[in-house]
């Protein structure tokens, strides 16, 4: 299976084949070929967006943005809610960099670091920027709309 379109596979089956199709205004049996990688019939790059946009889900891209050494931000409108999310995600980042640290000393512990314990670190690393781009967004929107905070 191919680890780009892996993802999109998994969140298209959870969201309903049928659903999906009637979304897409396609037959259920041509999403089915599209989606099976041994089928012959090959998913386009607009397939491939078209699914994404309808699924909004990470898995759908994290792939690629891991090879690119990207992290993803979602976005807010509600402007009413942006000042209780910053709060959260303050406190959401100190838990992400306590478990990122855990994982690299644990890993360190014995002399050396495998591959699940790389794994895991990567990981931790991922959830700690994606939280701070996060955050950051958060920020800039802020000041972008001038808007005022509570003071701490």
């Amino acid at each position: 299976m191919d680890r780009y379109t892996e993802g999109l596979r998994e969140a298209a089956f959870e969201y309903g084949i049928k659903r999906l199709a009637y979304d897409l205004d396609m037959s259920e049996s041509r999403l089915y070929k599209k989606l099976d990688p041994d089928s012959g019939v090959n998913m386009t790059l607009a397939d491939f967006f078209r699914i994404n946009r309808i699924l909004g889900d990470v898995r759908c891209v994290q792939a690629a943005l891991d090879d690119l050494g990207i992290v993803a931000t979602p976005r807010i409108d509600a402007e009413d809610e942006i000042e209780a999310e910053i709060q959260e995600l303050l406190l959401d980042q100190q838990e992400q960099a306590s478990r990122f640290m855990r994982a690299i000393r644990q890993a360190k512990a014995d002399g050396r670091i495998d591959d699940a314990e790389l794994e895991l670190i990567r990981n931790e690393r991922r959830s700690l920027a994606e939280n701070g781009n996060t955050i950051m967004t958060r920020i800039e929107r802020v000041h972008e709309k001038g808007l005022r905070l509570a003071k701490a």
